[in-house]
C-alpha cells in the first residue's frame, strides 16, 4: 500500500507560474467551498518574463486545467471539490482553471517510521524529510474513500492512489507542469528536484 501513493508536485520549470489569490475563501478548511462566481486568481512573484501556462499550477493548493478535471470529474472523488477559477495571465487574458480542494484529511503518517520535523510545543509535523504511511488506517477505510486525500497532519501534502494518477497520466498529449512521486521516493524538498513525470518501479 505504501507503494500505492503518490504525492503531486509542480514541474521543476522556471516559466511556469506560481499563482496568488487576493480572496480570503477558505480552502484550508475541511468543508465544502460554496462561492457564488469563479475566484479570481493572478501570477504570483516572481512573475516569469514569458510565463507558459500548463495543466497545473500551485496557489499552493494545486490548481488544474479543465482537461484535467474532465479527466477526474467522473470518479466521483469523495470530499473532492473542483472550484472555478479565472486566471489573469495579462490584462486581456484570462483563462479558466480549477482548484483542487480537498476536505478529506486522513491522519495516516507513521511517526514511529516517518522522518519528522516535530513542534516541541504542540507536537505538530513542521516538515517531513521521510514519509511512511500507517496502512492500518488506510486498511479501514473503503479505496473509494481514499483515492485522493490530504494528511490530516500536513493538509498541503496532497496523496493521489495510483489509478487516479494513471488517469491523469494517460490524457494525450501528456499533462505539463506536475510531477507525481510516489510516497516512498517523496519528502518535502522532492518539489524542487528534477525528474520524470511520474516515478514507478
Amino acid at each position: 500500500m505504501q507503494t500505492d501513493y503518490y504525492v503531486i508536485e509542480c514541474a521543476p520549470n522556471n516559466s511556469h507560474p506560481l499563482l496568488d489569490i487576493d480572496e480570503v475563501v477558505g480552502l484550508g478548511r475541511p468543508a465544502p467551498l460554496v462561492i457564488s462566481q469563479p475566484l479570481q486568481l493572478r501570477l504570483g512573484a516572481p512573475v516569469p518574463r514569458n510565463p507558459v501556462m500548463v495543466d497545473h499550477h500551485a496557489l499552493p493548493q494545486p490548481v488544474f486545467s479543465s482537461r484535467i478535471v474532465e479527466a477526474l470529474e467522473p470518479l466521483g472523488l469523495y470530499c473532492v471539490q473542483f472550484v472555478p477559477a479565472d486566471v489573469k495571465v495579462k490584462q486581456d487574458d484570462v483563462r479558466r482553471y480549477w482548484v483542487l480542494h480537498v476536505y478529506n484529511e486522513i491522519p495516516c503518517v507513521d511517526r514511529q517510521r516517518s522522518v519528522l520535523s516535530i513542534d516541541d510545543e504542540d507536537g505538530r509535523v513542521m516538515g517531513i524529510d521521510a514519509l511512511v504511511l500507517d496502512e492500518r488506517v488506510l486498511e479501514r477505510i473503503p479505496l473509494e474513500r481514499r483515492l485522493l486525500f490530504v494528511l490530516e497532519e500536513s493538509i498541503s501534502t496532497y496523496l493521489f492512489h495510483s489509478s487516479v494518477v494513471e488517469r491523469v497520466l494517460a490524457l494525450a498529449p501528456p499533462p505539463e507542469g506536475l510531477r507525481f512521486i510516489r510516497v516512498d521516493r517523496w519528502n518535502d524538498s522532492a518539489g524542487f528536484q528534477a525528474g520524470p513525470p511520474a516515478e514507478r518501479s
